[in-house]
């Protein structure tokens, strides 16, 4: 336990939700963490810190809270709605981290009731913000039956002109970030913390031209892509993101697809691809 939280103190865990309306704070948060030196989680198992972006109420609230139960100590959680809270949050949370006392004092969550595992969402990494979705499986394990419902929230309080190319950047990052393509992902999130720093996007424009041609031309990625999502065009998607970004104009609309008869296993990216449709 004491070289848990010695790690947990030398470079937190932090997983970052995005709630409805506050995608562009979400970026700043993860930029805001990867300055530290701190790590992003991938999920609550991995987590030090819980840092929700946005306010969550009613079904949000219960899912955030949910997420929560499964973060194991040392822990903390701060919530932000804006970008001007950012440091003071994670400032704080490294001090609840820090505190040996606090953290042995507090008691375990209360018992809750174990998630349906044909519900999906409304709140995860890299899952659309707000989207929930209910499931069922046929014999052949392929989705028979589904329902798609959107929670809302309050927008952040901070919109930001670069938000549309940024959030178009952030995009691509995050389909080839789920299709298992670190290093491009990983230099598209360079990208989009440099801008939210206050670098211009014009000044940025060459890393993303450079992004786009080593998707064009890796075979590779078309295969694989081909291959993971049969269902939904991944490469074309991330390749109109990042055109798209590259013009300063905002992400274009992905095109609605039917998820009954998709596997389960490829719902993240079908999701992410595409404007998910019932039937």
């Amino acid at each position: 336990m004491a070289l848990i939280a010695s790690l947990a103190l030398l470079r937190p865990h932090v997983l970052v939700l995005e709630l409805p309306g506050s995608p562009m704070l979400r970026l700043r948060a993860e930029a805001a963490v990867r300055a530290r030196g701190w790590a992003l989680a991938r999920g609550p198992a991995d987590a030090d810190l819980l840092l929700v972006c946005g306010a969550a109420a009613g079904d949000l609230r219960d899912a955030v809270d949910a997420i929560w139960a499964e973060v194991p100590a040392p822990r903390a959680r701060r919530t932000v709605r804006s970008a001007g809270a950012l440091q003071e949050a994670l400032d704080s949370a490294a001090r609840v981290l820090a505190d040996r006392e606090l953290q042995r004092s507090a008691l375990p969550g209360a018992p809750r009731t174990p998630p349906d595992p044909g519900r999906l969402g409304p709140v995860g990494v890299d899952w659309p913000p707000g989207l929930v979705v209910d499931r069922a499986a046929g014999p052949d394990n392929r989705i028979a039956a589904v329902g798609v419902r959107r929670l809302i929230a309050e927008a952040e309080e901070d919109p930001d002109p670069i938000a549309a190319p940024v959030l178009a950047v952030a995009a691509a990052a995050r389909l080839l970030r789920l299709a298992g393509w670190a290093v491009p992902a990983a230099r598209l999130d360079r990208v989009v913390d440099l801008a939210v720093g206050g670098a211009a996007f014009d000044t940025l424009l060459p890393r993303v031209r450079r992004a786009a041609a080593q998707v064009r031309r890796s075979a590779t990625f078309r295969w694989a892509a081909a291959r993971d999502l049969p269902d939904g065009d991944l490469r074309g998607r991330v390749l109109a993101l990042l055109d798209a970004a590259l013009r300063g104009e905002p992400a274009p609309a992905p095109e609605a697809r039917p998820l009954i008869g998709t596997r389960p296993e490829t719902l993240p990216l079908l999701l992410a691809v595409t404007e998910p449709v019932r039937g």
